[in-house]
Order: structure tokens, then sequence, then C-alpha cells
């Protein structure tokens, strides 16, 4: 008899040639059943069907709706021609100035107290009058250009101009109230009370009319 290879440590010793192999013995216990798969009808991932999609309505969305008033109107307008007002008024005040520059002693030759102010300062009072004439003349100018752009932006509607105006308004009436103790003629009295109605009127169409309201927030209907 053949002596048999070496073995490698822990195996078992090979069977001689006839014999049969050991038999195996089932496990005991209860029987074991196949792992479920985690998806209904046990289908993997890329059998899963298709969930048909359904379709999300898209969300509406708001649209601002503007609608001129007649109060938003009436305020345009009253802004707009005191503006031009005021720039006119302006413009006669440089107008003055200038006639002074150019006549010279006999633009202002009339004015009451000329002689002692000649006297004291010389040919250099006549161009010292013209030239403040001309830098009063800027204010009205530059205020009533900013009213013109404020008077015709605030109608787009722009709620920036909108309160702009409303804070000059509100100042503009609280000087006139102030002016009435200063005001000793009818014809002053009845131009400020004028000119209050008007700022009131603006006030009130910027800031309560209702409509003109709804319409800056762009709910109009």
């Amino acid at each position: 008899m053949a002596a048999l290879p070496p073995q490698p440590p822990g195996s078992q010793p090979p069977q001689p040639p006839g014999a049969s192999p050991p038999s195996v013995s089932p496990p005991s216990g209860p029987p074991v059943s196949p792992p479920q798969s985690p998806y209904p009808g046990g289908a993997y991932t890329g059998q899963m069907p298709t969930v048909p999609y359904s379709a999300q309505p898209p969300a509406p969305v708001r649209v601002k709706v503007h609608k001129r008033t007649f109060f938003l109107t009436l305020a345009q307008i009253i802004i707009i021609v005191k503006a031009i007002l005021t720039i006119l008024i302006g413009l006669g005040i440089g107008a003055i100035g200038v006639y002074i520059l150019i006549a010279g002693h006999a633009a202002i030759a009339n004015i009451p107290g000329y002689n002692s102010y000649q006297t004291q300062f010389g040919n250099s009072f006549v161009n010292a009058a013209a030239y403040i004439f001309i830098v009063i003349a800027f204010v009205p100018l530059v205020i009533g250009i900013i009213d013109i752009i404020l008077g015709v932006v605030v109608g787009r509607p722009s709620n920036v101009a909108r309160w702009i105006i409303i804070v000059l308004d509100v100042l503009s009436i609280i000087v006139a109230l102030a002016d009435f103790g200063r005001v000793n003629t009818s014809s002053g009295t009845l131009f400020l009370v004028i000119y209050l109605a008007l700022q009131l009127i603006v006030l009130y169409a910027l800031l309560l009319d209702p409509p003109t309201r709804r319409n800056f927030a762009g709910t109009a209907v």
C-alpha cells in the first residue's frame, strides 16, 4: 500500500479507494423561510411598477391692478399747476436781477433808502442787489422743477413719489398755518386760505382717499 501524501493541519484524512463518503445529517430545528423582499410582490428596485405622476396646477400669479382715480388726477393737476406758477415766480425774480445788472443805478434809484445805501456801499451796491435777486430766484426754480417731476411720477403710480409729496405737503401746511399770524392784509389771508385748501385736497387724495390707496396698493377694482 502506497503512502498517503501529507495533509494540511486540521483537514480530515482522505478516504481509501472504494469507501463511501460519510453521510451528512440535516440541521436540526424548525425550517427557515427564505428572506422576504421589501417590495410588494417580491419585485426588486428595477422591477417596481411605474407610478403615474399627477401634474400639479401652477400657483396663480397675483397681478397688480392700477386704475387712475379722480382724486389722483386732481392732485396731479394741483401739483403741476402750482409747480409751474412757482417756476414763473422764480423766473420773474431772476429777471429782476438781470434787469438791475443791465440798467444799473436807474433800475433801483426809486427804492426807498437808495441814497443812503449808495453812499455807504458805492457802486457795488447795485451789483450786490442784482446778484441777490438772481440767487433768490434759484430757490423757487428748484422747488418748481422738483414738484413737476413728483407730480408726473406719482401718476404711474409711484409710492416713493407719493410719500415724498405727502411729507412736503404736511410741512407746507404747517408753514402756511404759521403765516396766518403774520399776514395783515385781506388779500394775503385769501391767498393763504386758497393755498391751504389746495394742499389739503392733495393730502386727502394721496393719503386718505380709499380708491387712490387701492390704486397704489395694486388692488384697484
